[in-house]
């Protein structure tokens, strides 16, 4: 899939040679005076010169919803692996460090590998997508908050999962990114037969993170339920897009290439 996307359409991920303050140092004899912090040693009459890193390249970090819901159809959960796969080996032939971050879930081997280059930390990183199985209750709110503390400045965010949780409960836990300056990318799955409510007969309906079983008539309830996932949808997007972010729409059976062509390009 990453072989058949079309190549140089793209808007590089990587950063030009800009320079991002990274601490100080005492100030001894030799150091540029231009790099020497008046305001510090107004406060404290201290001499401390600022030291700089130049950021190169955008360390991508994948989240993974790995919940139960994902898993309401095998089809969702098998899409979310593969996007996540893709994403990261796409990642990896760019030369960029890309980390994967999973939210629930068991099996896997790790819920956390830091962004790092290389062929041996991608595989590792495509052994752990696929260990995994959905289990589990979300907690985007949590899971973005603790991922929050370990990005770095300027990093890419992908993530993958259902939002399948109140906007109003994790979309302040995405302002935190903002202030940092976090380059969101959010892939919202969802299975169109669920989405629709398109089934012939009535049922009883389940979550598969707990809850009571809900009896249904799906063609009675059919165009209300629908009226209440555009909104959802629309939720979900608002949230994102505030932050300057950029949300995707992913059905569980669709081609994807369409879709990763879009991220490549910038496109919203």
């Amino acid at each position: 899939m990453v072989a058949g996307l079309q190549q140089g359409s793209r808007r590089s991920l990587r950063l030009g040679q800009d320079m991002e303050f990274a601490d100080y140092k005492p100030y001894t004899p030799g150091d540029s005076l231009r790099d020497l912090d008046w305001k510090v040693y107004g406060r404290s009459d201290r001499l401390v010169v600022r030291r700089y890193q130049a950021e190169t390249e955008m360390a991508a970090t994948i989240l993974l919803d790995a919940s139960g819901d994902l898993a309401s159809t095998p089809e969702k959960f098998q899409q979310a692996q593969l996007l996540c796969a893709t994403l990261a080996w796409f990642l990896h032939t760019e030369r960029e460090p890309v980390g994967l971050a999973i939210g629930a879930g068991e099996g896997a081997l790790q819920n956390w590998i830091p962004p790092r280059s290389g062929a041996a930390h991608a595989s590792r990183i495509l052994h752990g997508i696929a260990a995994v199985k959905a289990h589990g209750k979300a907690g985007l709110s949590d899971w973005l908050t603790g991922i929050g503390d370990r990005l770095r400045p300027r990093s890419l965010l992908l993530i993958v999962g259902d939002f399948a949780e109140e906007p109003g409960s994790w979309s302040k836990a995405l302002d935190a990114l903002a202030r940092r300056r976090v380059d969101l990318r959010a892939f919202q799955l969802y299975d169109r037969r669920e989405a629709e409510l398109d089934f012939a007969q009535p049922l009883r309906f389940f979550s598969p993170e707990g809850g009571d079983r809900l009896p249904l008539d799906p063609i009675a309830q059919r165009p209300l339920f629908q009226q209440e996932v555009a909104h959802f949808f629309e939720e979900v997007d608002e949230a994102v897009r505030s932050r300057k972010g950029h949300r995707y729409l992913v059905e569980a059976r669709a081609d994807l290439v369409p879709i990763l062509s879009r991220f490549i390009r910038g496109a919203p």
